[in-house]
């Protein structure tokens, strides 16, 4: 019977063969001759091939996850639910409720009559028709597996010149949705009901003693009452990679490293506040590592920019189609930002192709930006916002990238030899009504796939590489992994947290304490004036602090937003994340918050719910970080400015606001109501 070598000595061979080229090609870039001979002018990408390395070409379908095979382990459809037990681990907010098995934001899986599909062409010639045809299923989505692309084998490139790749246009990603009986199954599932037999077509009696399931029944009905439209961050390749990255947080590696970074955080926190960490904030620190990692399995997966795909992240645990999925949010997240990542290098040219689905005023978000980040460090080289994008009367639009400038061209992003990320923004200022566009990226030019590119050697090198047509040729010879072991992803995860982990984290949190220009600390309970920081998006402002309040304290803080179009003013604790931001308003913007009749807004911060209208909770926490965003600027015009902030207590502040600036306790269920609906529709 024939036998396949394993998959890690073809590993070992691999990494051995790109040492080799490697060598040669520090030998050959260091020859006096070699480098008197280079063009410098010939670019990395300038002759097309035919060979193809992303593993599917545009047209053709991807696997549908409901039936896809898992490359990484045999088991994972049954550990689907349940891998996410160290990714988010104990959550270690006051109340002691977990990350594993259900959301502390309490999301509601809501039904849709949408099946999970391969990717939908929208080429122009498709755009007339804006319907994509849809299927009822009975099975839940939740066996979706991460199938990493099949590595073909490429023909070995010209020496003298690297093989360029040419393809078509890529379609946007379908959106994945839920039947009704999914709904009903993984809700009572979720109650601990036995819905072994619901599935049954067949009459079956009433239990003999139903309470317990017809108040669960009941509890469902509601749920599934109004249909809901699929998300469009519920595609096949999102779940695969919140699937990869959950099994990744698992692996000795990871587990390792983040004990490291729990001293490493603890020690920082410990320098930048002298005046000690409070109970609630140290309850925090492990969950607050436990993201972080998450976030940095996600992003190891981003490092093979030869098979780009859009991930979410920066998010909040959350459970839908029967996936459990760890946060993965760090340094100041925005709840109003949905986080989109691509990985891409200098030495390829990609086409994004979007959709915004209501175009109406109300509809789109309230700010959208794509940038360009360089390196592991994350800073921004150039970035895209909604006005420079063209869209067609359906909501449909293309960006290209590439390393030529635009040179007027709108829709187009530059690289350089040491970008790493795309990183696309969608901030929704009305979580009800305003929806995130669909995204998708193809890789339309460039050197074939490589063991390289698949370790993250772009990522880490491509500064070095992406101007040398050789040093691509040759880095290029090794072909890629058939599939990415779980053990080295962890490997590469673990990387991750070392470059970046304990330095990038000590700097954000030190935007709280310390005035980055002069290094001064900042007095407790004091928000810093506007002002640009480089760590943050690059075209806004914002105001940062740090708060020592009693329960019954509040931060009033009394803000001009000027000519900015959107602001939000959330709460973190110290280690830079935000807590339960659904079911309570730890977080207000532009348009959730009440507007005075000067055109200023009055944030009340506080611990404990003072009946203010702008009430901006703190999660509990008497000791935590403020981080506001002031976006949509207008460079000639009026500069966002905290006018007035001061401590006092809730009984001070009913003489200090006006009586209609106050809620009723029905009124505040309705405002946390509707938080809870415009949220849960992003992860539908």
């Amino acid at each position: 019977m024939a036998t396949t070598p394993s998959s890690y000595a073809r590993f070992i061979g691999r990494v051995g063969a790109l040492a080799v080229a490697l060598g040669l090609g520090a030998a050959i870039a260091s020859s006096p001759g070699l480098a008197f001979a280079q063009d410098d002018d010939s670019p990395g990408t300038s002759a097309d091939g035919g060979a193809s390395d992303s593993g599917t070409d545009a047209g053709t379908e991807k696997p549908d996850p409901q039936t896809a095979q898992n490359d990484d382990t045999a088991d994972d459809a049954t550990n689907a639910a349940t891998n996410d037990a160290e990714g988010a681990g104990p959550d270690d907010e006051p109340g002691g409720s977990s990350d594993t098995g259900r959301s502390p934001t309490r999301l509601r899986t809501k039904a849709s009559q949408v099946t999970i599909s391969a990717q939908t062409n929208i080429s122009r010639k498709d755009r007339s028709a804006d319907k994509a045809a849809t299927s009822d299923t009975d099975t839940a989505p939740d066996t979706v597996t991460d199938t990493d692309t099949e590595a073909g084998t490429d023909p070995a490139p010209s020496a003298a010149e690297p093989a360029v790749e040419r393809r078509a246009a890529p379609p946007v990603a379908a959106a994945v949705a839920t039947g009704v009986r999914t709904v009903v199954t993984t809700t009572l599932s979720a109650l601990g009901v036995n819905v072994g037999g619901i599935t049954n077509t067949a009459p079956i009696a009433p239990p003999q003693e139903p309470p317990t399931a017809w108040a669960a029944l009941g509890f469902v009905r509601r749920e599934i009452g109004v249909q809901a439209q699929t998300s469009p961050l519920a595609t096949p390749e999102q779940l695969a990679a919140e699937k990869t990255a959950t099994r990744t947080v698992q692996t000795l590696p990871v587990l390792l490293m983040k004990m490291v970074l729990r001293h490493q955080f603890l020690t920082e926190a410990k320098r930048l506040y002298p005046d000690g960490i409070d109970a609630e904030n140290r309850a925090a620190l492990n969950r607050a590592v436990d993201e972080y990692a998450m976030a940095a399995a996600f992003q190891q997966q981003l490092l093979d920019s030869m098979n780009p795909k859009v991930v979410t992240q920066v998010a909040p645990p959350h459970l839908w189609f029967g996936q459990a999925v760890g946060g993965s949010r760090i340094l100041y997240d925005n709840p109003d930002t949905v986080y989109r990542f691509m990985g891409v290098n200098g030495a390829s040219e990609y086409v994004i192709t979007g959709r915004f689905h209501n175009l109406d005023e109300n509809g789109r978000p309230a700010d959208v930006t794509f940038s360009v980040l360089e390196g592991l460090s994350g800073k921004t080289s150039s970035i895209l916002t909604a006005d420079d994008i063209d869209v067609d009367e359906n909501g449909y639009f293309t960006i290209t990238v590439s390393r030529e400038p635009a040179n007027g061209r709108r829709n187009h992003l530059q690289l350089t030899a040491g970008s790493t990320i795309i990183a696309a923004r969608d901030t929704l200022g009305d979580w009800n009504s305003e929806v995130p566009m669909s995204l998708s990226i193809e890789r339309v030019g460039g050197p074939p796939n490589s063991l390289f590119a698949q370790i993250g050697g772009f990522a880490f090198l491509g500064q070095f590489v992406s101007d040398n047509p050789l040093l691509t040729t040759l880095v290029s010879l090794v072909p890629p992994l058939p599939h990415m072991p779980p053990l080295l992803r962890g490997v590469f995860t673990a990387v991750i947290l070392v470059v970046r982990g304990a330095s990038e984290q000590a700097k954000y949190m030190a935007l709280a304490t310390h005035d980055p220009d002069t290094g001064s600390r900042r007095p407790v309970n004091e928000i810093g004036q506007p002002s640009s920081n480089a760590e943050f998006l690059a075209n806004q402002l914002q105001s940062n602090g740090h708060f020592q309040l009693a329960d019954d304290e509040v931060l009033v803080l009394t803000i001009d937003p000027g000519d900015a179009g959107y602001f939000v003013v959330p709460i973190y604790n110290i280690w830079t994340i935000t807590g339960d931001y659904v079911s309570e308003p730890a977080s207000l913007n532009i348009e959730q918050a009440k507007r005075n009749a000067d055109g200023t807004y009055t944030l009340v911060i506080s611990p404990t719910d003072p009946g203010a209208a702008n009430w901006v909770a703190t999660g509990g926490l008497n000791q935590g970080a403020v981080a506001i965003r002031f976006q949509k600027l207008d460079p000639e015009g009026v500069r966002p400015r905290i006018v007035e902030q001061q401590v006092m207590t809730h009984d001070q502040l009913r003489d200090y606001l006006p009586a209609d600036d106050f809620v009723t306790p029905e009124q505040r269920a309705a405002q946390l109501e509707a938080r809870r609906e415009g949220f849960d529709s992003r992860w539908t």
